[in-house]
């Protein structure tokens, strides 16, 4: 099967959480044997580099072109169009071009999107009526929920960027309806998303099927001390914990304050030797500042999370807003390291709260489930094994894109009114985390 799959960043290195779902998607599919071209825009210096070692590794055809304009030129133009700031983030003329040209030269069976960024390459093109008729399959990945998301950021931000995130909900919205209604297929990682669409378009909702994340747990394991008397025994008793993540990401960042800043003077009043290590790319200036507290290290970008898993006895997750699997916990729970998770960290994880992690609310539920994983070495393995073998069982990435092949192929049959798509192919709208303060 010819596919062609249109990324909104490029899918490699796999250090961020749409590329680990786009990557691991990419390893299967060739693994099986389809021939796959990957069109994406560049937005860094290091992306074409990046472009290039995927074409490598893999027996893919890569077409990219830069973005272009800088960022906030970018945005200025879709606010003047009127379009969801984020088409005009991933827009590129030349990409446009690339993939056009690709499409008259070889109509392939299935289209993926991984983002509905990427939905207008396809609606702007003048040969969407072609791909109809000869029946190519559309399908997209929209990951999470958008539109929700963005509306969850205004009502936590002031103006101006309170009303930039309210539009972008909005027009957003409006697109998500287009992608329903024009596409064959719409995938979302939990059904929790699902859920949510049901809510508000329900005449769309059979198309709608949940493709969940995976990790491989040949990257993330456990080390050779997984269990709480060994792990703890060089830091005298007392907790290390770890949170990971894009350090400039709204969510990750604003889990990681909310905790340092409720949960932390409790913690370190009961473990004065407690650490908190927070490992990722990117830490903003107010992350950043937390590197003068007691306890607290920041590491910024790093080669290999995997020894920050395995040298951490806790892994915390107080996210107060989230969308979709949060592939950090997956890693964890397959590095045999406990959870302490807000509901928002276990969204599209089947699982049982006490059994597989602990859950927690409140700054003191989280400081007393802390101490209780230090405190009872049983509990403390139960959780550890328990955990691992949920991952194990449920969350291979073999199982999940084998789901998303049938879907690529044809496994629900939903055709799509052509006449109706050609109709609204002027329309214009956009996702992702391109807006200011929401890089991911």
């Amino acid at each position: 099967m010819k596919l062609l799959i249109l990324a909104h960043r490029v899918p490699y290195p796999p250090n961020k959480g749409e590329k680990i779902r786009t990557f691991n998607q990419l390893v299967y599919l060739s693994r099986q044997g389809h021939e796959l071209t990957v069109a994406t825009p560049l937005e860094t210096p290091e992306d074409e580099g990046n472009a290039k070692a995927l074409a490598e590794q893999f027996p893919v055809i890569v077409l990219t072109a830069p973005i272009g304009l800088n960022r906030a030129l970018r945005m200025l133009r879709g606010l003047f169009q009127g379009q969801a700031l984020s088409i005009s983030n991933f827009r590129t003329r030349v990409l446009q071009s690339m993939i056009v040209s690709q499409i008259q030269s070889q109509t392939p069976d299935a289209v993926l999107c991984t983002s509905s960024a990427m939905a207008e390459y396809l609606f702007a093109s003048p040969l969407m009526p072609l791909l109809r008729q000869q029946g190519t399959r559309l399908v997209m990945d929209f990951m999470d929920l958008d539109s929700l998301k963005w509306e969850q950021y205004a009502a936590r931000k002031s103006w101006p960027l309170s009303w930039v995130y309210a539009r972008e909900a909005r027009l957003l919205n409006r697109y998500e309806a287009r992608i329903y209604r024009d596409f064959d297929a719409a995938l979302f990682v939990s059904g929790d998303e699902k859920a949510l669409i049901g809510d508000t378009d329900v005449q769309h909702l059979d198309k709608v099927q949940v493709v969940a994340n995976g990790v491989d747990m040949k990257l993330f394991h456990p080390g050779p001390d997984d269990g709480l008397a060994d792990t703890t025994a060089s830091y005298n008793g007392a907790p290390e914990l770890l949170f990971t993540g894009v350090m400039d990401y709204f969510p990750n960042e604003d889990a990681v304050l909310w905790f340092v800043a409720e949960v932390w003077p409790i913690v370190r009043k009961r473990f004065a030797d407690a650490r908190f290590t927070i490992a990722g790319m990117n830490p903003s200036q107010k992350i950043r500042a937390l590197s003068e507290l007691p306890g607290i290290e920041i590491t910024g970008f790093v080669d290999d999370m995997l020894p920050y898993y395995q040298r951490a006895n806790i892994f915390v997750a107080s996210f107060q807003l989230a969308r979709g699997i949060q592939n950090k916990v997956l890693q964890a729970l397959a590095c045999g390291l406990p959870v302490v998770t807000s509901k928002p960290g276990v969204e599209g994880i089947s699982c049982t709260p006490g059994e597989h992690l602990l859950v927690a609310e409140q700054p003191q539920e989280f400081a007393d489930a802390i101490e209780k994983l230090v405190s009872n070495a049983d509990l403390y393995q139960r959780i550890s094994q328990a955990g691992l073998e949920l991952v194990a069982e449920q969350f291979s990435w073999d199982s999940k894109n084998a789901r998303l092949e049938e879907i690529l192929i044809g496994g629900i049959a939903n055709p799509v009114n052509s006449a109706s798509l050609n109709k609204s192919a002027g329309e214009s709208g956009s996702i992702n985390d391109s807006l200011p303060g929401a890089a991911r």
